[in-house]
């Protein structure tokens, strides 16, 4: 299979199984992102990668599973700009940090949020995400790291010692994706002073 691919595919992937699916996949998403759900094809994915049409069932058992599993990677993405949270534990301020964290996020939601709704139009997509969500494992990167900086921050002294913090980290995610929800909805710009009065509120809570 390897030996099947282009040069140039192969020199960026070294031919190993896993960096070729995710060549795929990010070409997958790119379609996605420019054509939309209805147009990502095969064949169109297979041209953005530089590969064969072919060779793409040599890695994914078919269209839905292959667009199912690009969305997927792409939210547990979410985690990658937020990733060094963890180190600002006891500087700045935890409203700052908050906001730090809210800022990294809100414009990958601002991509995410469209692509999710235009997976819940489609029944079959959907309940391939269903089940290659339940193979990959959580989703919520994301949270999962500003939950980390919370633990940081309380054993610093500087959040409360009976704070939820795995529910305060899904409430901050979940403000971030209210307020993409609705720019997408409504066609808003980012409102920073609300987002930021909203964390601080949450800030407020935690110590």
């Amino acid at each position: 299979m390897p030996r099947q691919l282009p040069a140039r595919v192969r020199e960026a992937t070294g031919g190993e199984a896993e960096a070729i699916r995710e060549h795929i996949l990010d070409a997958a998403y790119r379609v996605i992102v420019l054509r939309g759900l209805a147009g990502a094809s095969t064949r169109a994915i297979a041209t953005e990668a530089e590969i064969g049409a072919g060779t793409v069932y040599n890695y994914f058992d078919n269209r839905l599973q292959l667009l199912a599993q690009a969305m997927l990677r792409r939210i547990q993405l979410l985690s990658g700009p937020v990733k060094d949270l963890p180190e600002r534990a006891g500087k700045f301020s935890v409203a700052e940090n908050l906001r730090y964290y809210a800022r990294c996020i809100s414009s990958t939601l601002d991509e995410l949020v469209p692509l999710g709704a235009a997976a819940f139009s489609d029944p079959r997509l959907l309940a391939v995400m269903r089940r290659e969500h339940a193979n990959v494992g959580s989703v919520h990167g994301s949270v999962n790291v500003l939950s980390r900086y919370l633990k940081a921050e309380q054993e610093l002294g500087r959040v409360g010692a009976s704070a939820d913090l795995q529910a305060a980290a899904a409430i901050v995610f979940r403000i971030c994706h209210d307020q993409a929800f609705h720019r997408y909805l409504q066609g808003g710009k980012p409102q920073p002073a609300v987002l930021n009065r909203e964390i601080d509120f949450v800030a407020r809570a935690l110590a």
